[in-house]
């Protein structure tokens, strides 16, 4: 803490700002009970500009100390980085705090001082920080075989003080203290996911800000592109949000959380004691929340790129284009010269000029003139019989009929399964339910090593025949 830094933090600090502004106690007290006391992430232009009416007009009830609009203050208040305006899909602005503003609530909320402090609590859970820290750094499996045989010796005493009616309880002071630790460590969860979102904004606006001003082609916005990527997920920050991500978004998790928070809601201790400040019950709506906006602001870096690339094949395009029109112009004003001739317009004989003035004119297509006559109706000679003599087969009735034969056996094969069943469209039946086994080799067994021969019958002229198949055996 050098004279230096603390001089530069006073000055330049946004929290420290919003702390000394000259209407610091309206804004904090408004936005306190607008975001934190409702427990909102964020508000709508409309909604915020209502609240902040109602908040002046309570102030300024006995004296007008604040004249100006409510929209005036939100604008002033956005530009000072106290508030985070931004649009959604339906144009309305949509306003959120920034994390200089959490990180005032937070101290702000640090100086009024509870008139209960747990110590007992945080002196227990730092204890066991330590414990874990000390021991799930080292390798040392001898060390850490003994650590979990003494826990398996304490939870073993415990059972057996449980079967005699000896159970541990904690006493409504205890309760308390861990309560208020746990609410005091998810307050802080989501004030913190401000700085993470704020930071992952940051490295998505220095990047953007760099492929614009340097001019980057597009292989070089590629590799920035992945480097960025990797360095979001390769950072603690970013590999402690993944994490956390994923742990939120099971299901089985989510569960487990609603339930235990149920659980102590209802605990008679803690509902005399919660804070009307702040509401654990939507807590991991809220954590949801917040970590789906850091999500979609990691992701913004593809919409950017996509945006980029779209812009510079604009003017690449149009670049060609000019250059096109250029020559054109060049070959137009020197009709004296034959063009096709110079070798500084050859390109390993891959380009052609085909100029527009060398295409034919249009022509108009001749119309069909047809006479005024009325056509006789004419008498068809072909045979449409072959037309009403088309068949199908249904893949749906011919898996029931394997259904049905399997329904006694286990298997059957399938020179016995037509003996049921009968081949009453010849080859192109015998062909599906080969096919049938292939698709479903996971199910049935062909073996293309064996064969076996099924009889078919030709229903017009009453003739057998044997078609050699592979060796199938249908199973349930």
């Amino acid at each position: 803490m050098t004279f230096e830094k603390i001089y530069q933090l006073l000055k330049a600090n946004t929290t420290v700002k919003l702390i000394t502004a000259d209407n610091a106690s309206l804004i904090i007290s408004f936005l306190f009970k607008s975001y934190k006391q409702n427990n909102l992430n964020t508000i709508t232009e409309n909604d915020l500009i209502t609240l902040l009416n109602d908040h002046l007009y309570i102030i300024n009830k006995d004296e007008n100390i604040y004249p100006r609009q409510p929209k005036e203050y939100l604008t002033d208040w956005t530009n000072s980085g106290f508030l985070r305006k931004y649009f959604a899909s339906n144009d309305e602005p949509i306003y959120e705090l920034t994390p200089a503003t959490e990180n005032a609530l937070k101290w702000i909320d640090v100086l009024d001082k509870p008139e209960f402090i747990g110590t007992e609590s945080r002196l227990k859970n730092l204890f066991e920080r330590l414990k874990e820290l000390s021991t799930k750094t080292k390798r040392d499996y001898a060390a850490r075989i003994s650590e979990l045989e003494t826990q398996k010796k304490n939870i073993e005493q415990e059972i057996e003080n449980v079967k005699h009616g000896k159970i541990d309880v904690l006493d409504d002071r205890q309760i308390k203290e861990q309560y208020f630790l746990i609410e005091e460590t998810a307050k802080y969860l989501l004030a913190d996911f401000r700085q993470v979102e704020q930071n992952f904004r940051d490295i998505d606006r220095n990047f953007r800000k760099k492929i614009i001003i340097t001019g980057l082609a597009k292989g070089k916005v590629l590799e920035e592109l992945f480097q960025q990527q990797d360095y979001l997920r390769e950072t603690d920050q970013g590999k402690s949000f993944i994490a956390f991500w994923e742990f939120l978004l099971s299901q089985s998790k989510q569960e487990e959380f609603e339930q235990l928070i149920d659980e102590v809601l209802s605990i008679p201790v803690i509902q005399q004691s919660r804070k009307e400040s702040f509401s654990i019950d939507n807590i991991k709506n809220s954590l949801i929340e917040a970590g789906d906006k850091t999500n979609r602001t990691t992701n913004s870096l593809l919409e950017q790129l996509r945006k980029y690339l779209e812009h510079k094949s604009f003017f690449e395009n149009k670049r060609i284009h000019d250059n096109i029109s250029e020559a054109l112009k060049i070959i137009s004003e020197n009709d004296e010269k034959d063009f096709s001739k110079l070798s500084l317009i050859e390109i390993d004989e891959t380009i052609n000029i085909d100029l527009i003035l060398d295409r034919p004119l249009f022509i108009p297509p001749q119309k069909v003139k047809f006479s005024n006559s009325n056509p006789e109706e004419g008498k068809s000679t072909g045979n449409n019989d072959l037309l009403f003599e088309q068949f199908e087969i249904n893949i749906a009735e011919l898996k029931n009929n394997i259904k049905t034969a399997l329904k006694n056996k286990s298997q059957i094969s399938f020179s016995d399964f037509v003996k049921e069943f009968e081949i009453k469209k010849g080859v192109a039946e015998v062909v599906a339910y080969v096919e049938i086994a292939s698709k479903e080799k996971n199910k049935h067994i062909v073996d293309e090593s064996l064969h076996d021969y099924i009889d078919i019958k030709n229903s017009k002229t009453n003739k057998n025949f044997k078609v050699k198949i592979p060796q199938i055996i249908f199973c349930k």
